[in-house]
């Protein structure tokens, strides 16, 4: 394809610098520069995709560790809740046990009183 180009002044001056350094002439140095060019459109277009692409990635890595932190909590919560039942049990056999090596009279005087309370949080 033959075509005709009007440069502007800063332009016409690059071709001038780079035909003057490449020893090309005026038609080879733009053809140099436009295939420069489109490669360099190529390489943005391919940057675009892998940033789209990350930009997914960390997305998913986002939304992964969201799920992670949920499932911890749930976990500690769990935990929690265990820890208070193996505490409301040790607690239920203290009372159990201290009921069974009672004696009849104090029996008798906890189910009309009460029994004491073991807990040393009251």
């Amino acid at each position: 394809m033959r075509t005709s180009v009007s440069l502007d002044a800063e332009l016409a001056s690059y071709v001038r610098e780079v035909t003057a350094e490449a020893g090309e002439n005026n038609a080879e140095a733009i053809r140099n520069a436009l295939r420069h060019g489109s490669d360099q459109a190529d390489r943005v277009a391919s940057l675009e995709a892998e940033a789209e692409q990350l930009r997914d990635r960390v997305a998913e890595l986002e939304a992964e560790r969201d799920r992670l932190q949920s499932e911890k909590q749930q976990l500690l919560e769990q935990h929690e809740q265990t820890t208070e039942l193996v505490e409301y049990v040790e607690q239920e056999r203290a009372v159990e046990r201290q009921w069974r090596e009672a004696g009849l009279a104090t029996r008798v005087k906890w189910r009309v009183l009460g029994m004491p309370s073991t807990d040393s949080h009251t």
